[in-house]
């Protein structure tokens, strides 16, 4: 798998969101300051991103 270079979005005590981007190599090491009180954020602060699955449609297969 790649590094790649995400952006991420960290949730503080005080409920304010902080986004930032961080490589997937460097997730567990990575320290980001909240916006709004200025405490340190790991990657226990991280919030999980919930996508919406629509349900496929199977069309009928042609008969042969």
């Amino acid at each position: 798998m790649r590094n790649v270079l995400k952006q991420r979005t960290y949730k503080c005590k005080c409920s304010c969101l902080t986004k930032e981007y961080v490589w997937d190599n460097d997730l567990e090491k990575t320290k980001v300051k909240c916006n709004d009180c200025s405490k340190t954020l790991n990657h226990k602060n991280l919030v999980k991103s919930i996508t919406n699955q629509a349900a496929s449609i199977r069309t009928p297969t042609k008969n042969r």
